[in-house]
């Protein structure tokens, strides 16, 4: 076998690869580029039947890609979107579907050696791409069909276009228009027939996205049809995907989609509805199926998490024209803790330190500005501040900043009812309004939860119509203004023990102080209503009833200041009667006070009222005919009468050494019908300024 010349095999493929480098340098040298520009112009705007100019000297190049490239191009909009720009009050030239810097024309390496054209690849660089939809559903990003006419986009040939550094909008028939910056994109599409695939990197109100998406059948979209189509988007913000369908006539998507973040107030904010605070609204996440058509989506079979919360259920999301998102629907959840979005009480951790007192940092409610809803939500467990409630029926709107929660339905504390809480935040200064209608509840638990008091205890009624403003918890106790009214049965009042105050005189005639350390009453109903003006609930009908004991009462309960001073008048009396039993039954009357903080509530005895007692007593027993008779008639009267009541704006005079009883409040002036209601269209139409608090609220 004879030994093969390596040298000359090698100087043999040398010079065919010379030959062949050399034809081709000749080739583009002698390469007739401006025929070739306007053989792709032709072809371009017979397959569009749109306009190309294509401005600017022809070059060779070969970065990006082997072809030839012109500067200062544009393919003009179809008939029907012509908008000329306006630039200083002068009309200028109409505004092209699309214009570049340069665009370079990619072309076929050896049908090109053979002087055939085929310019595969299309290359804009610093290209504006201008996406419109008009009413009718109209766009102009479609091209003619093979039904239309003979060349279209198909005979092209095109096996990708590709943007570099350009910018896209898109303008729907309604609303503010979208702005893509920085946009690097590349779409893949051997045929209309087989699948396109896109990979973008955009700048969207100043954050990267990265986009990957696919579509099944490229002429369904360029034919103003439907095509399956699926897409990803990843960001520091946002990852979400969705895999369905999309109708490119209407603009619509069905199918599912799946999307999750680290923080939903971060990412309002970056969609132009930001919130103010940091408390709650972090990590969530959505699957669900979705159809979207216009600036309405709708989510069915939804599973939501935002935080600690899982919902499920099917909600509306339409964008407004003031570019606030409206939600409605309906939800279910386990657990809702609205707590983690509500400023940290100044009360920490389990069970109550009622002399730390109400939390006086500012309330921020401007997150409920940040959209509007009409949501039916049916919860397991509700947690507000200290209170739980369970088996929640709660409808929730939202409109212009102002919170309207009303819950048909409610358990608590073992007892059910009714309840609705306002919050308004469209004004400078925060409201809030609470009506709560419950029964057969436990006293205890709810009172410690809700107010901090934890001394009574029984089963019973609450009802409750309040209204507080200020720009703390605080100042909103310390505005408390409306009315309240309890009655609890078969329960104790901790901390005395009445029933052997009223037997033991001589303890009350020492004027020595009782503590509410130790002892008990027990009752068989305790009731009262209230009156409450600037956080203080003033009553005079306390009354509770003991088979040996009957209690009569009257004075404040401060819950701006968490404290109590009352009059309070027991009877030691023979008679088992319990609920429902006669209060006037006459007996030993033994009136003592109290008073202090409700951590520290200490009872002492109203020295006064004990020998004015006495005294009518005396006098009574004497007969009209009597001189002493008829001064008793002069000074008490033949019946105990209730004391007058002080003149407005003055206080009743007390005894020497003894702290006056508080002022009843002056008769509040006429109230609507529903002060809730009044509070919540007032703050939703925004009919009255929002009047600003006193000082030091």
């Amino acid at each position: 076998m004879p030994k093969l010349n390596w040298k000359l095999i090698g100087i043999v493929a040398g010079a065919v690869i010379g030959v062949l480098v050399l034809a081709v340098v000749l080739f583009f040298v002698f390469f007739p580029k401006d025929l070739a520009a306007r053989e792709a112009e032709r072809r371009i705007e017979e397959a569009t039947q749109r306009d190309l100019v294509l401005g600017g000297e022809i070059e060779l190049t070969f970065f990006p890609a082997l072809g030839f490239s012109v500067e200062n191009a544009s393919l003009s909009n179809p008939e029907g979107f012509d908008e000329p720009a306006r630039r200083g009050g002068a009309e200028e030239a109409e505004t092209p579907f699309i214009a570049a810097d340069r665009i370079v024309f990619a072309v076929a390496l050896m049908p090109l050696l053979s002087g055939d054209i085929q310019v595969k690849h299309l290359v804009f660089e610093g290209a504006e791409l201008r996406l419109r939809a008009k009413a009718d559903g109209t766009t102009n990003w479609t091209f003619p069909t093979e039904e239309e006419q003979e060349t279209t986009l198909e005979d092209l040939q095109l096996d990708n276009v590709q943007l570099i550094d350009s910018l896209i909008t898109f303008q729907g028939a309604e609303g503010e228009p979208l702005s893509f910056e920085d946009v690097d994109a590349r779409l893949t599409l051997a045929s209309l027939d087989e699948p396109a695939n896109l990979e973008a990197a955009l700048d969207y109100r100043g954050e990267r996205l990265n986009i990957e998406s696919a579509v099944a059948q490229p002429r369904a979209i360029i034919e103003q049809g439907t095509s399956p189509l699926t897409a990803t988007v990843r960001s520091a913000l946002l990852e979400a995907s969705y895999d369905g369908t999309f109708d490119s006539a209407a603009g619509a998507l069905a199918g599912s989609v799946q999307a999750e973040g680290s923080s939903l107030r971060r990412l309002l904010a970056w969609l132009g509805t930001p919130m103010e605070g940091d408390r709650g609204f972090g990590p969530f996440s959505v699957a669900s199926q979705m159809t979207s058509e216009g600036n309405t989506i709708a989510l069915t079979e939804a599973v939501l998490r935002l935080d600690a919360l899982e919902a499920r259920g099917a909600l509306n999301l339409i964008t407004q024209e003031s570019g606030r998102l409206n939600v409605t629907g309906a939800l279910s959840a386990a657990n809702l803790d609205l707590n983690a979005y509500l400023p940290e009480p100044a009360q920490g951790g389990e069970g109550v330190e009622v002399s730390s007192g109400w939390d006086t940092a500012p309330m921020d409610l401007t997150g409920l500005r940040a959209l509007d809803a009409n949501l039916n939500l049916t919860l397991g467990r509700l947690i507000f501040q200290r209170m739980n409630f369970t088996d929640v029926a709660l409808g929730l709107r939202v409109a212009n900043g102002a919170l309207d929660a009303r819950l048909s339905r409610i358990a608590l504390y073992d007892g059910s009812g009714s309840a609705r809480l306002i919050a308004d935040g469209s004004g400078a200064v925060p409201r809030v309004a609470v009506e709560l209608n419950v029964q057969d509840i436990q006293a205890e638990p709810l009172l410690r939860d809700a107010i901090g008091f934890d001394r009574i205890t029984g089963r019973g009624r609450i009802a409750a119509s309040l209204v507080g403003v200020g720009r703390s918890q605080d100042a909103i106790m310390r505005s408390l203004s409306g009315n309240a009214s309890f009655n609890f049965n078969d329960g104790q009042w901790k901390g005395v023990n009445l029933a052997q105050m009223a037997r033991t005189l001589q303890s009350f005639a020492s004027g020595q102080a009782a503590t509410s350390e130790g002892g008990a009453t027990d009752f068989a109903e305790l009731s009262a209503t209230f009156a409450v003006a600037d956080g203080a609930m003033a009553t005079d009908n306390l009354r509770m009833l003991n088979p040996y004991v009957r209690l009569d009462g009257r004075g404040l309960i401060n819950v701006g200041a968490q404290t109590i001073d009352m009059r309070i008048a027991p009877r030691a009396v023979n008679s088992i009667e319990g609920q429902g039993g006669n209060a006037t039954v006459a007996g030993l009357g033994i009136p003592f006070r109290v008073v202090g903080p409700w951590s520290r509530v200490q009872f002492r005895p109203a020295l006064e009222d004990i020998v004015q007692n006495q005294m009518r007593d005396i006098l009574s027993r004497q007969g009209t005919d009597n001189p002493l008779g008829r001064l008793g008639d002069t000074l008490f009267g033949r019946t105990p009468a209730a004391p007058a009541a002080p003149a407005e704006g003055t206080e009743a005079p007390a005894a020497e050494g003894e702290t006056p009883a508080p002022a009843q409040p002056a008769p509040q002036q006429e109230r609507p019908r529903n002060p809730l209601e009044d509070i919540f269209r007032r703050a939703t139409q925004g009919e009255e300024k929002q009047a600003e608090p006193p000082p030091g609220n």
